[in-house]
């Protein structure tokens, strides 16, 4: 089961992104994005 669309890789590409620009809580959002998915993905 696949809870968010994009790939990990995309979303961790993605918080560094907006981490390396002046958006650190979208990138923080997005990383924990990445890390729950990874859960799900370990669980699933």
């Amino acid at each position: 089961r696949r809870f968010f669309s994009p790939s990990p890789s995309e979303i961790r590409l993605k918080a560094k992104r907006e981490m390396s620009g002046k958006n650190y809580s979208i990138g923080l959002y997005y990383y924990f994005c990445y890390l729950i998915s990874k859960v799900f993905r370990l669980r699933f």
